[in-house]
């Protein structure tokens, strides 16, 4: 009997600890749209994918250790996670990142500008391979 109740309490500090993780991976998806902006279908797709991965996740947490059974308990400690979370480090990190944003918006052109030069030599390069090509062909 005993180990029962053990399996129980272990399996609901598991979702304890799920909701906490899940509440983490969406708010390091609130942060990189904050870094970065975003067209709203592709928030619409991002948030799809996280909830896809969400659902996922907890099935398979729920079926490694209760065998698939749902329990009260196990959405509860989930919820309690996340609340949790939300209540302790969620507030403190995203205020550590809205002051590093005003920071962000400088520094963005200087670790952008190497990837538009390099964008820019590959778009040459690829139009002169075109072109090379179709000389060829033409060629023949």
């Amino acid at each position: 009997m005993a180990d029962l109740i053990y399996d129980e309490a272990h399996l609901f500090m598991i979702c304890l600890s799920l909701g906490a993780l899940l509440a983490m991976i969406y708010d390091a998806v609130r942060i990189l749209r904050l870094l970065f902006r975003h067209k709203d279908w592709l928030v619409d797709i991002e948030d799809l994918i996280y909830w896809i991965f969400t659902a996922g996740l907890v099935f398979r947490t729920l079926f490694r250790y209760n065998q698939g059974v749902l329990r009260g308990y196990a959405f509860l400690g989930m919820f309690l996670g996340v609340v949790l979370y939300l209540l302790t480090l969620s507030g403190l990190l995203l205020r550590v990142i809205k002051c590093i944003l005003p920071y962000w918006e400088k520094m963005k052109f200087y670790w952008k500008r190497p990837f538009v030069v390099m964008a820019i030599w590959i778009r040459k390069a690829l139009k002169n391979i075109v072109s090379q090509v179709t000389m060829a062909i033409k060629g023949r």
